[in-house]
């Protein structure tokens, strides 16, 4: 989801704003997270109070996502009437030294009753390009307290940080949804199936995967970027982009194109990737491709033999400029398959190039690709990579 907030919303009133917000953030069920544990942590400790709580408001209803407290509260509690609620009608920190001795506050239940708090201080936490309020970082004691100008700076900071883990997993749910876009439609090849799966190792794989129709032909990818997570999600997501706007050139030309494009992101990054990219033409079957240092992938024959497609160049943002690449090709007969991989499948056995044997003898067992890619997923449950997986099937009927 963005952040900026939409027109419709910027319209409404300042709790169906915030409700929103923290609606499309999708963070206020699901219990309490280690990124927000820490932050409160942190705040009791530096602060010496008997409680602090980061809280979300709703409309009505305010959600204690987390709390460092003898006295546990929640998980919702009303939003009328609290300290919290207050706050967020303020344009900035509110300091309550003795809540007894300050009229706006003596005759809040939470003070004339349990748990009879005389100290509070929250600050307001912000969100988007509106900087609606969405919550509060507070603390609470029992007896009265005072802040110094630095104490207030670093409970500020503390609200910061609160805000940008608040943030941050927007970011995560955003990114996620657009890479989950990026998956391969299905086609229909007449005489063929073809299809895939991708497991990430955390939010986002650096693995890509896709196939298209160009005219008669099938135009198949499987690239693998390294490392893991969000800058190897983005670099695959500019592999697949830059490929697609050449989806109709033979696989040579299109990889050299590619690879003029996208090696100076790879260079700042520090990275690269591994890339297989072939085009089948159905009538004949015939499959050419260019393999710049991936080799990971395995022609099952109709006889019951098999061979790993090796590569002969260097990955993507390692190969020498200027020197051309290994052209390759193979002929996929009645009855044969192809299946693509990432390095994670590799470990899910012994990390070797024997592992492929052992991924062709899961899917003779299988009754369907379907079934075969439900057993490597159970696979992956059991044993787990550490890695981005991705296996990607292409059958020729017999």
């Amino acid at each position: 989801m963005s952040l900026t907030t939409s027109s419709s919303i910027a319209h409404a009133s300042p709790e169906a704003r915030r409700a929103a917000l923290l609606a499309a953030l999708d963070v206020v069920e699901g219990g309490p997270e280690a990124r927000f544990e820490r932050i409160t942590r942190i705040a009791r400790e530096a602060f010496g109070v008997t409680g602090s709580f980061l809280n979300l408001a709703g409309e009505s209803v305010l959600t204690i996502k987390s709390q460092q407290s003898d006295q546990h509260f929640g998980p919702t509690i009303p939003l009328q009437d609290t300290f919290c609620g207050r706050t967020l009608g303020e344009t900035g920190p509110v300091v309550v030294e003795d809540a007894t001795a300050d009229t706006r506050y003596a005759d809040m239940p939470m003070v004339v009753d349990d748990p009879n708090v005389r100290f509070y201080a929250g600050v307001p936490l912000r969100l988007g390009d509106d900087e609606v309020k969405v919550g509060t970082l507070c603390l609470v004691d029992q007896v009265p307290r005072t802040l110094s100008d630095d104490d207030l700076a670093l409970l500020e900071e503390l609200g910061v940080w609160a805000e940008r883990e608040l943030a941050a997993g927007a970011d995560e749910d955003r990114l996620r949804a657009v890479l989950a876009g990026l998956e391969p439609a299905a086609v229909a090849l007449p005489g063929y199936r073809i299809a895939g799966m991708s497991i990430p190792h955390g939010v986002v794989s650096g693995d890509l995967h896709e196939w298209h129709r160009s005219g008669d032909d099938l135009v198949v990818t499987l690239a693998d970027v390294m490392g893991k997570g969000m800058s190897a999600g983005l670099l695959a997501a500019n592999i697949r982009g830059a490929l697609l706007a050449r989806g109709d050139d033979r696989p040579d030309v299109a990889v050299a194109g590619l690879e003029a494009q996208i090696t100076p992101d790879l260079g700042r990054a520090e990275s690269f990737a591994t890339l297989f990219h072939g085009r089948l033409a159905p009538a004949t079957g015939r499959l050419d491709f260019t393999d710049a240092g991936h080799g990971l992938v395995l022609h099952l024959r109709v006889d019951g033999s098999e061979a790993v497609l090796r590569s002969f160049d260097l990955p993507l943002g390692l190969h020498p400029a200027g020197l051309g690449r290994t052209p390759g090709s193979l002929d996929l007969g009645a009855g044969d398959v192809l299946v693509l991989v990432s390095d994670g499948a590799l470990e899910l056995w012994d990390s070797t190039l024997a592992s492929l044997s052992r991924l062709g003898h899961l899917y003779r067992e299988a009754a369907d690709i379907e079934d075969f890619l439900a057993r490597v997923r159970a696979r992956a449950a059991e044993h787990d990579p550490g890695d981005d997986l991705t296996v990607v099937v292409v059958a020729r009927d017999a």
